[in-house]
């Protein structure tokens, strides 16, 4: 364990200095959260109070219970590996941890009340956007972190988040989750059928130009190209990302992810991309390349490959490798493989901020909890139980960094809610036993892309709250179901009429109240970030 420790964090360093992302000082931590603050007294002694732990020197003489709150559901095996993360505790910490569960179907009602209640516990998973990190801190539920807090507690935490994941989680300057370390990509990219590449004489689909041959060679055979027009792709080859919180999953209103010197907003019906991106989806409808009727389609992402109705799927790394190699083991000879149409682009990774783990503001055991979670973010033992869960029982061990399932029914590979404390510098890979060529495609990819990390942009990390115009949000998001879909498909008559008609829907709906909102917003959220 010790020698993969050292590997991650080796590997990590030069991954950082290869990005940009070097970790170190880049928060302010407030002066009332000093180092001694809390209910253990993180000043003394050894000689005062018994053993110093190894995470910062504070006092760990008198034991404590910890609790946790996770999201999601509590698996068959859950509480024996945690009996197992125990131990560690324990050990090392002198202290246990006892885990709750919000469900999915209940977190948005409950996880409130956790903190209006002023229910005693400790820590709890977090995250922008979905899981009530920026709620939370408005209302004062989460202590806030300090510099000093953090690197005296939890000094392995603070060498391995990069900066740029603790700047994404400061709110008004201040700290207030744990972010994980991991990069998890927006990028989708296309499985697509090999044979057909090869009748249609296309080495390669590493642009938009090629994809959009592809398209046009499949309608041209008889064949569906995909399940609906590659609008991702066509904005993505132009540098642009959607919003957080922006309106029909944040794409009506994008920014240049590519430029950060480039702030501004890019609502659609104000962009000419957009309305050139309809025009070329008019064309490929016309010309065959998805089925008339999909917009009437109940089918999953990955039936049209499956079932050989369209040459190709879009959607994440992950998926279009699992779903590919169904089809290959199905379909030897179709060859499935995988594609990136923006290729040459540097990637954007999702917000560190995306998953994370916060302390309680009423915990009494403030820094124990901060100890506890730089065992669960660093300690490669306590990773591999939560992740993975018992060594011989669940999974085995392949060399020093990856792992082979050996069962999955009891606990479930990172499926309990480990997410909070993922770091990519210690944590296993799967083994793969029967490599196929998909598999090292997959690798190339991903390789390639950790290898082009894209410049932080500040908007990268904001996130709109539309509470002070939930009736024109609501409003805008009706009118978007009656005309973008259509228009993002090609399957409209007139495409610079029905851009009007949905312009006109947007503007009666309210969207240049959203708009203002949304410009204000990203105006004090950049200078903050700016500040700081």
């Amino acid at each position: 364990m010790k020698n993969r420790m050292k590997k991650g964090l080796a590997l990590l360093l030069g991954a950082a200095m290869t990005t940009g992302l070097l970790a170190g000082c880049g928060s302010e931590g407030g002066s009332e959260n000093s180092a001694a603050s809390g209910s253990e007294g993180g000043n003394a002694s050894a000689e005062a109070g018994g053993s110093a732990s190894d995470a910062g020197g504070a006092d760990t003489s008198e034991h404590v219970d910890l609790k946790m709150y996770l999201i999601g559901e509590r698996t068959p095996d859950f509480d024996e590996v945690y009996g197992k993360i125990n131990e560690i505790l324990e050990e090392k910490l002198n202290c246990s941890i006892s885990v709750d569960f919000l469900s999915w179907g209940e977190h948005d009602t409950k996880y409130s009340l956790l903190f209006s209640s002023q229910e005693d516990f400790d820590l709890i998973f977090t995250a922008s956007s979905w899981c009530h990190y920026e709620q939370t801190v408005s209302l004062g539920g989460f202590y806030p972190l300090s510099e000093e807090f953090i690197q005296t507690y939890a000094p392995d935490i603070w060498e391995v988040v990069p900066e740029v994941a603790w700047d994404q989680a400061k709110i008004d300057g201040q700290i207030y989750m744990v972010p994980n370390y991991q990069n998890e990509f927006a990028q989708d990219v296309l499985a697509v059928r090999g044979d057909l590449m090869e009748k249609y004489s296309i080495d390669q689909i590493t642009s938009w130009d090629e994809l959009k041959a592809f398209y046009l060679a499949c309608a041209a055979d008889g064949m569906y190209a995909s399940q609906g027009g590659p609008w991702y792709q066509y904005f993505q080859a132009q540098g642009l990302a959607t919003t957080g919180g922006a309106p029909h999953g944040g794409e009506l209103v994008l920014y240049h992810t590519q430029d950060p010197s480039d702030t501004g907003f890019y609502y659609l019906l104000d962009w000419d991309g957009f309305t050139d991106y309809c025009r070329q989806m008019k064309e490929l409808a016309d010309a065959g390349c998805w089925s008339p009727d999909v917009l009437n389609s109940s089918d999953e992402r990955q039936t049209g490959l499956l079932t050989g109705r369209t040459a190709g799927m879009v959607w994440n790394l992950g998926s279009c490798t699992t779903y590919g190699k169904q089809a290959n083991t199905e379909n030897p000879d179709w060859n499935v493989t995988l594609i990136d149409p923006v290729a040459d682009l540097p990637k954007k990774v999702q917000p560190y901020i995306n998953n994370g783990v916060a302390i309680n503001q009423n915990s009494k055991n403030k820094e124990r909890a901060m100890m506890v979670l730089n065992e669960f973010y660093t300690n490669p033992a306590v990773q591999d139980l939560a992740m993975l869960g018992i060594e011989g029982k669940h999974w085995e061990a392949v060399g020093d960094d990856q792992y082979k399932v050996i069962d999955e029914s009891g606990f479930g590979v990172s499926s309990n809610c480990n997410w909070g404390w993922n770091n990519a510098a210690i944590q296993r890979t799967e083994y793969i036993e029967d490599k196929t060529p998909l598999d090292d495609v997959r690798e190339a990819m991903e390789e390639s892309w950790n290898n082009n990390i894209k410049e932080a942009h500040v908007l990268d990390g904001f996130n709109f709250d539309s509470t002070k115009v939930s009736t024109q949000f609501a409003a805008v998001e009706a009118a978007m179901g009656n005309y973008y879909d259509p228009l993002v498909s090609g399957l409209v008559n007139d495409v610079d009429q029905s851009i009007e008609d949905l312009r006109t829907a947007l503007e009666s709906a309210g969207i240049r109240d959203v708009l203002a909102e949304m410009e204000s917003q990203a105006a004090s959220y950049i200078a903050e970030k700016q500040a700081n």
